[in-house]
């Protein structure tokens, strides 16, 4: 009896050993379940459109680069000087230029806030005026009329740093951008230097010698 069921046991765990080692391979080449996928992204926000500027502020922005433009340019226009002390039409392009051009960085930050397209180059008058000046330094002094350039120089800069106190004044009380008046509130004081030291200069220049 227990000869017959050897074989027969035998035969049983041969099968199971089989079954065992199908099943785990089945087992381990079962596909893992997928992640599930990750929801899409939210649609970026639109940017938010630039703010327009009230029709007079606008107009002040526009009139103010150009000032600013022609009178940093036109301060560096005086040829050096090694005088020492520098003589007031040195210290009067250093103010100029230095003072003007932190104004100008300033008023570009509104420019670029507001979404303004302005062109700074000088054309028409203003070009002219510059060229004018230009020529007149880089000609010789005339005998009987040496400060005849530094009085246009001079000329220039009143002209124009007066024009623009006083429109950066009316803005300063009456603008609507807040950002602009402070702008004024901060700047309107060095271009009123300016101003009032060209003016100087220029009445010096013109007044009669001393015999």
């Amino acid at each position: 009896m227990k000869s017959s069921l050897l074989p027969l046991l035998s035969r049983s765990v041969s099968a199971l050993a089989v079954c065992a080692v199908l099943g785990g391979n089945a087992f381990a080449q079962a596909p893992a379940t997928p992640a599930p996928a990750a929801p899409p992204a939210a649609p970026a926000a639109p940017a938010e459109k630039p703010k327009p500027l009230a029709a007079g502020d606008e107009a002040y922005v526009k009139n103010a680069v150009k000032s600013l433009s022609f009178l940093i340019q036109v301060g560096k226009l005086l040829p050096a000087s090694t005088a020492v002390p520098p003589p007031p039409e040195m210290r009067l392009k250093d103010a100029t230029v230095k003072d003007m051009t932190l104004a100008q960085t300033a008023l570009n930050k509104i420019v670029e806030a507001h979404g303004l397209k302005i062109p700074t180059e000088l054309v028409g008058a203003d070009k002219s005026d510059l060229d004018r000046v230009t020529k007149a330094f880089s000609k010789p002094p005339i005998k009987g009329f040496e400060t005849k350039p530094l009085q246009e120089w001079v000329g220039e800069i009143v002209k124009e740093s007066k024009r623009l106190d006083r429109e950066s004044e009316t803005i300063g009380k009456t603008g609507v951008d807040a950002d602009l008046k402070t702008f004024a509130t901060n700047y309107g004081p060095s271009v009123r230097n300016v101003f009032t030291t060209a003016d100087k200069l220029e009445k010096a220049l013109k007044a009669p010698k001393k015999k």
